[in-house]
């Protein structure tokens, strides 16, 4: 938990209310000479967002809603020194150690007024001479009692999803599949054209203490028709079951905050603690699309954990 440093006051104030440019895209050559906005919501409230520090830079952190009393956090407080407002929603961060370069530190905030998201958490990136000089971050509050009437309402699709594949696993089952003239029934190979597959295991990277743990992962891309795909071998390490949301709940995005459009997730049935079950998320993009690193977001069925894996990529 982090204390104010009175040194450093003055110098936060007058950063934070200098006039700042206007905000620039996140991407590997960050403009660091304004001000960058990030809206904060409760759909994103759980990732790490990236902000550019550098060492005896000073980076500043400014919200449009107050902090709890020594609600700033920081890993490794004496890499980084931290002076808070928490009334006015300031926080200027201030490398002064030896920053690590083999893992990001991050900071977390809380918010004084309990709406939802209640904190956020962001990934310091060390760069040696350029930092972010600002990052105005705005928030999108919701009740509690907006996010329990959500969370009720994906409980009941759960429950209703739960019910349907129930029906699925009695149904009285018909003829097995034909093999590989399947596939070109369903048009996914013929005329010298296949689908292209890649062990993408060791590439891949997950938060610690998520609640699925995913031991193994493959990706897919069909020659002919414009989709892929990401299958996940998962283990539930949770003390709770898990089932993934849907397409809803589901997003592909690339570095560069573009989307695929999810057209299935597919789970035989809920993962019971300790069980081990693969996920499939299939989405739809062209050759060019499926290029670059991409950023696979599972959410639960009438909960609100969410899977991130970071590192996928397509043959």
């Amino acid at each position: 938990m982090s204390a104010p440093l009175p040194t450093l006051l003055p110098l936060l104030l007058v950063l934070l209310t200098a006039t700042s440019a206007p905000a620039q895209p996140l991407s590997e050559e960050w403009d660091t000479s304004g001000a960058r906005h990030l809206e904060l919501t409760a759909e994103n409230a759980d990732e790490q967002h990236p902000v550019r520090i550098s060492p005896q830079h000073p980076t500043n952190l400014v919200f449009n809603a107050p902090l709890q009393p020594g609600g700033v956090t920081v890993e490794e407080e004496r890499l980084v020194a931290v002076a808070a407002n928490e009334a006015l929603g300031m926080v200027m961060l201030l490398p002064v150690g030896t920053l690590p370069r083999d893992r990001p530190l991050t900071v977390t905030v809380r918010f004084a007024d309990g709406l939802v998201p209640e904190s956020a958490t962001f990934r310091l990136v060390v760069h040696s001479t350029r930092a972010e000089h600002q990052v105005r971050v705005y928030r999108k509050p919701r009740s509690c009692q907006s996010h329990h009437l959500e969370s009720r309402q994906q409980r009941e699709r759960a429950e209703r999803c739960e019910a349907a594949l129930e029906q699925e696993r009695t149904r009285p089952e018909g003829p097995r599949p034909g093999g590989l003239s399947d596939l070109f029934d369903a048009g996914l190979v013929g005329e010298g054209k296949a689908v292209a597959v890649r062990n993408i295991s060791s590439s891949i990277t997950q938060r610690p203490g998520e609640p699925l743990e995913v031991n193994e992962a493959w990706s897919y891309r069909t020659e002919r028709q414009e989709q892929v795909a990401v299958e996940l071998y998962v283990v539930n390490t949770s003390p709770l079951p898990w089932a993934a949301e849907g397409v809803e709940g589901t997003t592909l995005v690339n570095e560069e905050g573009v989307r695929l459009r999810v057209v299935r997730v597919w789970q035989p049935m809920p993962l019971a603690p300790g069980a081990q079950r693969h996920i499939m998320v299939v989405a739809e993009a062209t050759l060019e699309q499926a290029q670059g690193t991409f950023l696979l977001k599972l959410g639960e069925a009438g909960g609100a954990r969410t899977i991130l894996v970071r590192g996928v990529t397509f043959p």
